[in-house]
């Protein structure tokens, strides 16, 4: 009758001797990170990397994330002797550097002609050498060729055997061959053959083995076991070396469904004693003297579900990790004592909504939904029963909300619908109380105070009070406080004041004796909404009580200060519904993201999973919301449709955290291989590659979430970052210098691991920082200032020259006029009596020296200043002076000039030059030429500006090539031309006039 009304599956799991069909499996799948689910092989290196092979690739996994080696499916991997690690992907063999990720393919004798991945197999001999196996032909060794051959091998086999397996004997110094047509072994002492009855082994004397065999393993007790296959059943076989018989230790190898269609691929140890056998619909391990079922119901979150297992693997830590086609599941075994209550939701739903220890050290369990029931003796022989007389009392005493045990040792159960009821635990009977003073509001909490008076919370907010001694009635029952809002939690701390968590409003704190509201912690008062939302309280010690909510927060008994940031080393999400304390002062929190442990001397969060045995959350099917905390110190967590309950001790310590790896480099979000990490001195950064990620991992199989880093940059941080969950920490833009990325990992207990793992880096300056550029500026700058120097020696030395030029001029050119002036003047004065004639005469050389003077002091002034440096002042002059020079004389000129000419500008040499020569030329056209026009022309070639000054005179003969010039005007203008690189011509022919052509670079 029991289970009709309630289907519970209770899974009790023993250390050293529990059933193996109660592992509780965590899994890996595409979710977190794998290429396929369907998983072929797992292995471990001597680092800890797992490297998982699936049909959709090779990844390597350091606990906290996958990186993806191979895109192609790997069915197995192994290492050799020598520490190369060979791979086969299908029919394809090959060896794997695992520090570059690179892939060699070694051949075989008939690699061309095998299709499929099942046609060869990679196998290790006793030696450490591996070799294949080529399924249905033959066992090839790698020669020296460093291909795969037959002839390679240290035995021979005859060649009528179809090899499908050879199976290595340490023990007896033997090779043990399958085949399709025999089953036999190779004898290294006497290298030969031998098989059937005519051997003189008694497993093979028996006549008990068929002739064929198609799976052996060998385990560390030297037992043989063996799987036949026939054409109506596969038959088992266990042979024990020891005592020389064949054992029925195969009992269970067969399971208890006939209809079942399931093939064995393999065998493996798993704990040094544990035979396990694995393959289509088959998982099974070898517990006493028989099998049993290590498949899990499909109704069970936590165990293993699969059609194919691949292969198993224990690694170092002692996970078991077995490769299925529904991803990669892991399990820790049976090594820590817990109880686990799963509630069935096939029939009736219920969710635990309370839990009640109660002084006999049982566990009363309320449900929304199915009544309550009580669980005894819940280790050692647990037994699960529902209180019939609660349950039985009707409707409302289905959804129970709060339980609590009294002075006398009865039970008060608070229901939905205003009901509450007590338990007698004398009688076993139980009554059913519906106060009108409740107004059908559900009755949330219940607690005890030191008189032993009750006090009931409900939803509605009221808070009663109803003395034990008096019968339970209306008039019995008095009204305390109307809080507004629904009594979410109630407890009395030990100095007698009840601290009532309400919610939407917050915390009262009441005096039982007085009855009386002392302290109200509110919104209002806090500033903090999470005070609104308290699900659970706990006194820590005499002067702070924590709080659980959307926070884990601590509140001061003494002047109420609260603290809802709290520090702690861990990621802690979602809501927390229940809070717990162990013997050893830890806090153990439930919630919405499963249980957590929190050490306050360490502030170490740590979080247990399903390989811990402490459920996480699979699903919305458990959420732990209560706790409880039993007589013998274990503690209960129960929410929905879940209960789990363990001994705190077991998980007091934790194994020092191992040296942290560096895992990867990510460089502009791409691997470095881990050689260049492995070399030693720093890895050396151009300035513009500053932007990088560093993996790492204290890899751990066993401790996942469990561990904590810290790191730093020397150079860059002052003193250790805290990474709670660890994975990788980026850098972006360092600047350029050396640096040492430190990080190590800390178990909850703040031991660290065993050696600080550093990573040198160097990133190089950019060019402008370089020692040779600091030359280079340098050596630049000095050339500079040479060239400044020399530009400024320049300058000084033209203005030298230009001073001594002017000094020059107005020596050559008014020196000898002043001289000439001052001879006349003082003849004039010497000559006591001069005519009239005479006197004019001296009057007017001295008047045309006087104005050559001035012309000459013009020329000079008009050269110097820098506002005439264009061309079209010059031509102005030019037009200006023509007109003075050519008019009086009836001379008619015309100027000829290009418009770009009208924008050149000239230093002041040039235009002075330019135009001593255009007025040199004019005069000596007005004293030799005896023309009628003048033509000036002003034009530019390419860098070069050319003067014409031409006339329609008389003309003259041209000296002969190699004669001196004649005459100093022509002397003067070559002279001039000279003086700023350019080059005069003269043309003349008598009657055919004179043309002068200068041409001179434009500066």
């Amino acid at each position: 009758m029991i289970f009709r009304v309630l289907l519970l599956v209770i899974f009790l799991l023993f250390s050293g001797s529990g059933h193996g069909q109660n592992y509780i499996f965590n899994r890996l799948t595409i979710g977190e990170g794998l290429l396929s689910n369907h998983v072929l092989c797992v292995w471990q290196d001597s680092t800890g990397y797992l490297w998982i092979g699936t049909q959709g690739g090779l990844q390597r996994f350091d606990g906290i994330s996958m990186r993806t080696v191979l895109d192609e499916r790997v069915d197995q991997i192994l290492t050799d002797s020598a520490g190369t690690v060979w791979i086969r992907s299908g029919g394809r063999v090959a060896t794997l550097n695992t520090s570059n990720f690179s892939v060699r393919y070694v051949a075989y004798q008939g690699d061309k002609e095998v299709y499929g991945p099942f046609k060869v197999w990679l196998r290790k001999d006793d030696a450490g050498r591996v070799f294949l196996v080529y399924v249905g032909k033959n066992c090839q060794y790698l020669g020296s060729d460093g291909r795969f051959s037959p002839r390679s091998g240290p035995f021979t086999l005859p060649d009528s055997l179809l090899v499908t397996d050879v199976v290595p004997d340490t023990r007896l110094d033997r090779y043990w061959v399958l085949s399709r047509n025999d089953f036999g072994f190779w004898d290294k002492k006497t290298r030969s053959y031998h098989s059937g009855s005519q051997s003189h082994d008694p497993m093979l004397a028996s006549r008990k083995l068929p002739p064929v065999i198609q799976r052996l393993f060998i385990d560390r007790k030297s037992r043989y076991w063996m799987v036949a296959t026939g054409p109506s059943r596969t038959r088992f076989f266990c042979f024990d070396r020891a005592s020389g018989k064949f054992t029925t230790d195969t009992l269970g190898m067969n399971g208890g469904d006939a209809s079942d269609l399931y093939e064995v691929y393999g065998f493996g140890n798993y704990e040094d004693s544990i035979v396990v056998a694995y393959g289509m619909n088959y998982f099974r391990g070898h517990h006493g003297k028989s099998f049993i079922d290590l498949r899990s119901p499909g109704s069970n979150p936590y165990g293993i579900h699969f059609n194919s297992i691949a292969g198993i693997f224990q690694d170092r830590e002692g996970m078991l990790w077995v490769a299925t086609d529904n991803g990669l599941y892991y399990t820790a075994g049976n090594k820590n004592q817990y109880t686990h209550i799963l509630f069935s939701q096939e029939k009736r739903r219920a969710s635990i909504s309370s839990l009640l220890p109660d002084r006999q050290n049982r566990l009363w369990i309320g449900t929304w939904g199915r009544g309550t029931f009580v669980l005894s003796n819940e280790f050692s022989n647990p037994q699960i029963e529902p209180v019939a007389a609660f349950n039985n009392l009707g409707d409302p005493m289905q959804r129970v909300l709060a339980l609590y045990e009294d002075r006398r040792g009865d039970v008060w159960a608070g229901c939905d619908q205003g009901r509450i009821a007590l338990y007698h635990t004398g009688s076993k009977t139980a009554t059913l109380y519906a106060p009108k003073a409740f107004e059908n509001s559900s009755v949330t909490q219940i607690a005890g105070d030191k008189a032993g008076k009750l006090w009931i919370g409900l939803r509605n907010g009221d808070i009663w009070v109803h003395d034990p001694s008096l019968p339970f009635s209306d008039k019995n029952l008095k009204k305390a406080f109307a809080l507004g809002g629904a009594v979410n939690r109630m407890l009395f701390l030990p100095d007698g004041l009840l601290w009532a968590a309400v919610t939407g409003k917050g915390l009262y704190i009441i005096n039982a004796q007085h009855e009386r509201l002392v302290h109200t912690i509110d919104l209002a008062k806090t500033g903090n909404s999470y005070i609104a939302g308290i699900r659970d309280i706990m006194p820590l010690n005499d002067s702070l009580v924590m709080v659980a909510g959307e926070r884990l927060g601590t509140i001061n008994t003494k002047t109420y200060t609260v603290r809802f940031d709290n520090a702690h080393t861990g990621r802690l999400a979602g809501t927390i519904f229940a809070l717990g304390k162990d013997q050893n002062q830890h806090i153990w929190l439930g919630g919405a993201s499963g249980i957590y442990k929190l050490n306050p001397s360490t502030k170490m969060l740590t979080k247990y999973s399903q390989q811990d045995g402490l459920l996480t959350i699979h699903s919305n099917s458990y959420v732990p919301e209560r706790s409880a905390t039993l007589k013998n110190g274990r503690l209960a967590f129960g929410g929905n449709q879940h209960l789990v309950i363990f001994d705190p001790n077991e998980y007091k310590t934790s194994p020092r955290p191992p040296d942290v790896t560096i895992t990867g480099f990510q460089l502009n979000n791409r691997y470095l291989s881990l050689d260049s990490l492995l070399r030693p001195g720093a890895i050396t950064l151009p300035y513009t590659h500053n932007s990088f990620r560093i993996d790492f991992a204290a890899i751990s199989f066993a401790q996942r979430e469990r561990t904590t880093y810290e790191y730093k940059m020397d150079g860059l941080d002052a003193d250790w970052m805290i990474l709670p969950s660890g994975g990788h920490v980026s850098y972006n833009f360092l600047p350029d210098g050396r640096y040492t990325f430190s990080v190590r990992a800390k178990n909850e207990q703040g031991e660290y691991s065993p050696k600080t793992t550093t990573l040198e880096l160097r990133i190089k300056p950019p060019f402008w920082k370089t020692i040779w550029f600091y030359l280079l500026v340098a050596s630049l700058t000095a050339c500079v200032l040479f060239f400044l120097h020399r530009l400024r020696v320049e300058k000084l030395l033209h203005i030298e020259k230009v001073r001594n030029r002017l000094a020059r001029d107005l020596h050559d050119d008014m020196g000898s006029t002043l001289s000439t002036i001052n001879i006349l003047s003082s003849m004039a004065l010497d000559q006591k009596s001069l005519d009239e004639a005479k006197s004019k005469q001296y009057l007017t050389t001295i008047s045309q020296s006087t104005h050559q003077m001035m012309e000459a002091m013009d020329d000079i002034v008009w050269s110097i200043n820098p506002v005439n440096d264009s061309m079209a002042r010059i031509l102005a002059r030019m037009k200006e002076t023509a007109g003075a020079v050519l008019e009086p004389q009836q001379i008619d000129y015309r100027f000829e000039t290009e418009p770009s000419v009208a924008e050149l500008h000239l230093s002041m040499e040039s235009r002075r030059e330019i135009f001593l020569i255009f007025k040199e030329a004019l005069n000596n056209i007005v004293k030799y030429a005896g023309c009628s026009l003048v033509t000036v022309g002003l034009s530019r070639k390419a860098a070069q500006l050319m003067l014409t000054i031409a006339d329609n005179g008389v003309g003259f003969d041209m000296p002969q090539p190699g004669s001196t010039v004649r005459g100093n005007g022509l002397k003067n203008m070559q002279i001039r031309a000279g003086n700023v690189n350019g080059t005069l011509t003269v043309v003349s022919k008598p009657g055919d006039g004179t043309t002068i052509t200068l041409w001179m670079p434009i500066a």
